[in-house]
């Protein structure tokens, strides 16, 4: 009986507009490559899992999960971000053993990918940690990337205890001219964030969740903005970030509607890691633009409670979701009641390449995030060396595993210390 054994385990995080953090499993001198979603601690559980690894057979994916899944029973949902790299590195691993690209081995037959780009703003989103923390960078000093619009240091980027302040960078010309230059280089498909300082920005309303009138009619000139700068046949998104209280993100939903965005992401906390899921039916009730979720959601059982909420769109991480095995199941899911699977994704090429596979084999699929639109060095981090993304598609070859691998010169030129 074919066998093929694992013989290590190596994890290692670096910094970049997020973190990532890279799994290898090796069975000999063959190994894969996967990617964890961010979570603080990921590097220090790398000896548990390697525990529970070595020995088993790579090509018994499934019991390989199982056998995670019972020895994590306790250890919370950090841990399905570790998990969830193994099973990419897996998939990868076993790819290039038989010598078949992962959409292959998934049955999968879309060989194109559309890609959205999470174009932030004006400029692009500053770099956060695994705390959402914002870090100061080398490469941050690029034109393109935002500064300043956050007047602490030590709040979360998101939610409603930052304290921003505004900028031309929120202005509804900076937005279309954005719009303007992703749609010069190809894309179909834009996402904007729409939780962002105004003019007339309030903090003591914006700890509640609250906007003035004033506010929401600021967001909606963005929209429009975007929407002329783009015409009609670009997609454009909205991207909330779990800010707003149910009747804010109402009156941002009747005041933009007519612009016909392709959804709006996250408009309340909702969804966020200890959830709310019945919050989100009073929003789709009063809502006509489709609600677009899923992004801190854990497995396809997190996504089934998502069935009788009106959410129109499913959108999860794979990277920390359950890996290339749970992002089939939930696509599957999605199909059965032909809801839109269009994931979330921050990852390097690692993790996108992970998704675009799970991708080809989704019925229901819409269109994949790029988040790396502003990192210099994106494209770089891999080999063999081609586009990952070109002109808004990833387009699969028949390349084994994933079809692209770290180049470990160039990443170490830009984290010394990384050992895979």
């Amino acid at each position: 009986m074919r066998e093929l054994r694992i013989t290590d385990l190596k994890v290692a995080t670096v910094q970049a507009n997020f973190e990532w953090t890279f799994v290898r499993v090796y069975a000999g001198d063959l190994y894969g490559t996967g990617e964890a979603g961010p979570a603080p601690g990921l590097r220090g559980m790398s000896q548990h899992f390697r525990r529970l690894l070595l020995g088993e057979d790579a090509l018994k994916i499934r019991r390989i999960e199982q056998k995670i899944r019972w020895a994590t029973l306790y250890a919370g949902t950090s841990t399905y971000h570790l998990a969830s790299a193994i099973n990419i590195a897996l998939y990868d691993l076993v790819g290039k053993y038989l010598n078949v690209p992962v959409w292959r081995i998934l049955g999968g037959y879309r060989d194109e990918v559309r890609v959205y780009v999470d174009a932030h703003g004006g400029k692009g989103l500053e770099a956060m940690n695994s705390l959402l923390l914002p870090e100061k960078l080398p490469w941050l000093t690029s034109t393109e990337v935002e500064s300043g619009r956050l007047v602490t240091e030590n709040n979360p980027i998101h939610g409603r205890l930052s304290i921003e302040k505004w900028n031309s960078d929120y202005s509804p010309e900076s937005y279309a001219d954005r719009a303007r230059r992703m749609v010069a280089e190809g894309y179909t498909a834009i996402k904007f964030d729409l939780d962002v300082p105004t003019p007339y920005t309030d903090p003591r309303l914006i700890m509640s969740g609250e906007l003035s009138l004033r506010d929401i009619d600021y967001l909606a000139s963005i929209v429009r903005a975007v929407r002329e700068a783009v015409g009609d046949g670009v997609d454009i998104m909205f991207d909330l970030h779990w800010r707003y209280s149910v009747n804010t993100a109402v009156r941002i939903c009747k005041a933009i509607e007519q612009y016909r965005p392709r959804w709006i992401e996250d408009p309340t906390p909702a969804q966020i890691t200890i959830s709310n899921l019945d919050e989100l039916r009073l929003i789709t009730q009063n809502c006509t633009i489709p609600i677009e979720t899923g992004e801190n959601l854990y497995t396809v059982y997190q996504f089934k409670d998502l069935l009788n909420t009106g959410v129109r769109v499913w959108a999860p991480d794979i990277v920390k979701a359950g890996g290339v095995s749970e992002g089939v199941r939930i696509a599957e899911l999605a199909s059965m009641y032909d809801i839109e699977y269009s994931p979330h994704n921050i990852s390097s090429p690692i993790g996108t390449m992970a998704h675009a596979h799970v991708a080809s084999a989704a019925n229901t699929f819409g269109v994949l995030e790029f988040h790396g639109h502003d990192v210099p060095f994106w494209g770089e981090v891999v080999k063999p060396k081609r586009r990952v993304i070109e002109k808004g598609y990833i387009r699969l070859t028949d390349e084994p595993g994933l079809g692209v691998d770290l180049d470990m010169d160039v990443v170490k030129r830009y984290w010394p210390d990384v050992e895979l």
